[in-house]
Order: C-alpha cells, then structure tokens, then sequence
C-alpha cells in the first residue's frame, strides 16, 4: 500500500473513533504520526485540526459513496465491499465522485447505516442538481420512469422481481395514496411506499 493511501487510512480511522464514535484514539506508529503532523492534520498531542477533519471527512465520503456504488448498483453484497470501497476510495477524481452522488441520487448514509458526509454538489439543491437516478416513490402520478436497479435485501428483491418490476422496465405512476399504483404495459400493480422506495429509476 502506498504512504499516501496508509495516512489516509489513519485519518479516516482517528475521525471514526474520535468524531464518529466519540473514543479515545492514540495513534501508536510514531513515524506515521510525525508524517500527518508535518502534512499539517493533527496538532502535536495527535488530535485532529479543521485541516485534519476536512481531509477525513472527504476519504469517509468517496469510501461510503463507493460502498453504495458496490451495493446499489453493482449488487454486491454488503459483508464484501469493505476492502473494494477502501480501495476506490483512493481513486476517485472529483468529476467522478460528483457523478456517483448523484447518480445515486445523493445518498445520506452508506449501507452500514453511517452518515456520508455532504459533497458540493449535495448542497447546491434540487433545483440545480436533477437526480439522474431517483427512487419511484419521488414521482409524481402521470410521471414515467425506466427501472435502473433495485435495492434492498434479498427477500425484498425476490419480491419486486416476482411482480415484473425489473431494471429495464418502464413503469408509469398513477397514484401514490393509500398506495402506490404503478402501471407496467397494460398491467396495473400496487405496491406500497417501502417497495417504491427500494426502486430506482431514470424519469422520461
């Protein structure tokens, strides 16, 4: 593993316990704590400066973003995407990072359920920034969209699945209360809002 790729693993670790989880946290490899000092993110007792925080929070960021990438659309499965997200994560241009998050429609938490800090393009708003990729629950009736992918557990895809409603499909809203009722060809099917929530879709 590359020097660069190692200190960034540390910070993302001190910032997980120390901020995340709110431990103590002694960074026991002197030399590595000397090299984070000199790069200006730790002070000198080791705890983390703004300048530390702000790099940490970018490398948790492009991780749990890769980790959605990997479960959402890739499908992997979520006990196995920890060593490819920390992977990823040290490749990711800024361009490409801006492309994921809003393909996924700018996530909030990873699948572990961790917040994903918020990226520029997260805070320049809905008006601005269109989701490429939304979830069939965000469409209004009389709206159309084809189906991307699905997410959920195992048992919720075999559900979606069952009924049609596959990556590819075009699928057409026509009305959201009490449930969800969702036209697919000449087929009309009712789902509720945890489904839809599990479907991703582009609008047309």
């Amino acid at each position: 593993m590359k020097l660069e790729e190692e200190l960034e693993n540390l910070l993302k670790e001190i910032y997980m316990k120390r901020v995340e989880e709110g431990e103590e946290y002694e960074i026991e490899d002197e030399s590595m704590k000397e090299k984070l000092f000199r790069l200006g993110y730790i002070d000198e007792d080791g705890n983390l400066n703004q300048k530390g925080i702000e790099r940490a929070k970018k490398i948790m960021r492009l991780h749990r973003l890769a980790e959605r990438l990997l479960n959402d659309v890739l499908r992997t499965d979520v006990r196995k995407i920890e060593a490819s997200a920390c992977k990823f994560e040290h490749v990711i241009s800024e361009e490409v990072e801006e492309a994921i998050c809003t393909l996924l429609g700018h996530p909030s938490v990873c699948p572990h359920g961790m917040e994903i800090p918020k990226g520029e393009c997260c805070l320049r708003g809905e008006d601005e920034v269109r989701s490429l990729v939304v979830r069939l629950s965000s469409l209004s009736p009389g709206e159309e969209g084809e189906i991307k992918y699905l997410s959920g557990d195992d048992e919720i895809i075999r559900k979606i699945t069952s009924i049609g409603l596959l990556p590819g499909k075009r699928v057409k809203v026509i009305r959201v209360f009490p449930t969800y009722l969702i036209q697919l060809g000449n087929t009309h099917i009712a789902i509720d809002e945890r489904l839809a929530d599990t479907i991703h879709v582009t609008r047309i």
